[in-house]
């Protein structure tokens, strides 16, 4: 069949089923699968998992690399061709602020848009995806080749359960990872160093504070030089900023009455596919080595987050490949134009999965910037999504053929 043939039975299908992918969606938004709370990780997994299999989806729940929070995978189509495409997305979301206006995982709807956390980082798009896998099996889709669904609960660790997954090494010869993108196409991305500043100063008793040495006090230069044009060097290129910085956390202090001796700086940067962890930690080492220069008791250390290490969180530069066109025909298909092409700023496992050889671009419903109070997904993009991955999947072993 041809892909206009398809499409229009994937819409079909989707508007005959709208009214119960929608109730899917908010059954999945209201378990909540926190980052790090594993007997609701595996909740969430056994729902996605239940949902495969009641449409005749291959599932099953193997090990993702935390123990007790098993990955979500999905196959459906010809698995005896050794032809694969990957649809990869995680179930794994940031708790919640306390200043939502409702309860958070009671899940409203209200003006097209369903509301709740995780609902655009990335449960509209996992969930998408999974329907997606549930409709070509229902519509006895794709032929030539096998499709796999894979949600994994821990992708905050770097995307561990995507890792744990590719490392058995089985190939796949396109991929899309399902994370909001406003349904651009985001065949780039920022990459990210976390790193924590060690901060060391004098203790001394508040009464005699000349004795001493405030380390807290001394994150008030650092952070200034943070925020410096000379180290986030907006409008550097294409990208954006060369650097987005968030100092994120700071830990310091040991009694009321002490000076401080001691202070943990956490810092987020998020740079730009021109830059690398490597360049980003060389050029904090050069502000740390400055602020000493001017003051021989500013005294500190920087470092990478061990998870930084363990799994890098690499940057993505422009990905040349059919399967950015193959998105961009079938979002064109539905949307009646093509999706515009952009650099996503947050971190989706994709680079992870090129790093793998396999070529892929990030595409999913909600907004890019992931968090924030009262978080929603739109419905219609939420739908777009399935019909995207759905026929995308469907057509991809004809319109690419070996």
């Amino acid at each position: 069949m041809d892909k206009q043939t398809i499409a229009k039975q994937v819409a079909d299908h989707v508007e005959k089923n709208r009214d119960a992918m929608v109730e899917f969606l908010r059954q999945v938004v209201s378990v909540p699968s926190i980052w790090g709370d594993v007997p609701q990780l595996a909740r969430m997994a056994g729902v996605l998992h239940d949902k495969l299999a009641a449409s005749g989806v291959r599932a099953s729940l193997p090990d993702s690399g935390t123990p007790g929070a098993p990955n979500v995978l999905g196959r459906v189509g010809d698995p005896s061709s050794g032809r694969r495409m990957l649809l990869c997305g995680h179930f794994d979301v940031y708790p919640p602020s306390s200043s939502w206006s409702f309860d958070p995982f009671s899940v409203p709807v209200r003006d097209g848009k369903v509301y709740g956390p995780g609902s655009t980082d990335m449960k509209g798009g996992t969930t998408a995806m999974i329907v997606a896998a549930t409709v070509l099996a229902e519509l006895g889709l794709p032929k030539g080749g096998e499709i796999v669904v894979l949600g994994v609960p821990n992708h905050f660790e770097g995307g561990e359960g995507t890792r744990r997954y590719l490392d058995a090494g089985e190939k796949h010869e396109a991929g899309i990872v399902c994370e909001p993108t406003d349904l651009d196409i985001c065949s780039s991305q920022r990459g990210i160093l976390y790193m924590t500043v060690h901060i060391k100063g004098v203790s001394a008793h508040s009464t005699a504070a000349h004795m001493g040495v405030n380390a807290i006090e001394k994150i008030v230069p650092l952070i200034a030089e943070l925020k410096k044009d000379t180290f986030t060097k907006p409008g550097h290129d294409s990208y954006g900023p060369e650097k987005i910085v968030n100092v994120s956390m700071v830990k310091g202090g040991l009694r009321r009455c002490l000076i401080p001796e001691i202070c943990d700086v956490t810092v987020d940067v998020r740079f730009s596919p021109s830059a690398s962890a490597a360049s980003v930690l060389a050029d904090v080492q050069a502000i740390l080595d400055k602020l000493h220069a001017a003051d021989p008791t500013f005294n500190a250390t920087v470092e990478p987050e061990e998870t930084c290490i363990r799994n890098p969180r690499s940057a993505m530069d422009w990905v040349r490949h059919p399967i950015v066109d193959a998105v961009s025909a079938s979002h064109a298909a539905f949307a009646g134009k093509e999706a515009t092409r952009a650099c996503h700023p947050a971190w989706p496992d994709t680079p992870v999965m090129i790093e793998a050889g396999i070529p892929s671009i990030t595409y999913g419903p909600g907004s890019k910037f992931c968090y924030w109070d009262d978080e929603y997904v739109s419905i219609e993009e939420y739908l777009q999504a399935i019909r995207v991955y759905a026929t995308t999947a469907a057509t991809w072993f004809e319109e690419n053929r070996r």
